[in-house]
């Protein structure tokens, strides 16, 4: 994004269409009231950050990674009087990323459609640096019998993300519309960027069995306090701290499990989880100088995941 509407863009985060496959390995005590759990499998993230001048869009930048291998472990206790807790925590790297950075600059731009922008950057050598989520959840048992329940619960949960782009090609309007077209050398750091987004949860769980077929599943609403992100030009010497407001946050999962012994199963589930996009300020640092400029409600920002997964329940 080029530096002369606004000093750096506000990263937006679309974290979407994450897949994974893995194999959990549970163990549990043998009362039942501690389990442990572990897997290996892969994930999808998807980005967008935006930047406003007043009611116009003036920067939009779209981040893809795919094939990110995730690590997770979760681990759980019965309370007693039907109280339980739950813990999780989720590590992913690589993948295979890709980033489009436009600009709707005043006087060139055709529109404020994705197509009318003036200037675009293409970085095909997009490399997501980490994935971090952690999640601690309690609840309660409404109702529980030898085939069902239903669960009322809520908790906290923290996501941190961070890629960094190089390379790529430009379409700029510098002295024109779209007159300036170049490459960027492989390897030469762009942009980086790293989002932090803290989320407070509550809804209701439920399962059903059928003989050695159970489904599950839970619908949870939340609000995210404040999503802060960073977003470093390195080009331009632009250094932007974004600071969000208050979001909603929709978390939907499902699963279905089928267990083949007393010891072990197999299952496929899904997960979807959307905060809802949301303006805030931003402060631009000029890096060489040090001067820094805040932009009232100049940011937007918003997450969305979707997750699917396969693999082998065992317990101990």
């Amino acid at each position: 994004m080029k530096t002369r509407i606004l000093p750096c863009a506000l990263m937006f985060l679309t974290l979407g269409a994450s897949t994974a496959f893995a194999d959990d390995v549970v163990a549990r005590s043998a009362d039942g009231g501690l389990w442990l759990s572990g897997g290996v499998g892969l994930m999808n993230i998807e980005a967008h950050e935006y930047v406003y001048l007043g009611a116009n869009k003036a920067s939009q930048l779209d981040w893809d990674t795919d094939g990110v291998v995730l690590y997770s472990v979760s681990a759980g206790a019965d309370l007693g009087r039907n109280w339980h807790v739950k813990g999780t925590l989720q590590y992913g790297r690589g993948g295979d990323g890709h980033m489009v950075d436009y600009d709707w600059v005043p006087g060139f731009a055709v529109d404020q459609s994705l197509n009318g922008w003036s200037d675009r950057s293409i970085h095909p050598d997009t490399r997501l640096d980490q994935y971090f989520s952690g999640a601690i959840e309690i609840g309660r048992n409404l109702f529980i019998d030898e085939s069902s329940t239903v669960s009322v619960g809520g908790g906290f949960k923290y996501t941190e993300v961070s890629w960094d782009a190089f390379g790529g090609s430009y379409i700029y309007s510098d002295g024109g519309f779209r007159d300036d077209i170049g490459t960027l050398p492989d390897g030469l750091k762009g942009i980086s960027y790293e989002q932090r987004i803290p989320t407070i949860f509550a809804g209701l769980d439920g399962s059903t069995s059928f003989g050695r077929l159970t489904l599950s599943g839970g619908v949870k609403g939340g609000m995210t306090p404040g999503i802060d992100d960073k977003d470093n030009h390195w080009l331009t010497q632009a250094l932007v701290f974004g600071d969000m407001k208050p979001a909603p946050v929709l978390m939907l999962n499902a699963a279905i499990d089928y267990r083949l012994t007393d010891m072990a199963s197999i299952y496929l589930a899904g997960n979807f989880e959307n905060v809802f996009r949301e303006r805030g300020d931003m402060t631009s640092i000029d890096t060489s100088t040090g001067v820094s400029t805040l932009y009232r409600n100049a940011a937007g920002a918003s997450i969305k995941t979707m997750s699917l997964q396969m693999g082998i329940r065992a317990r101990f």
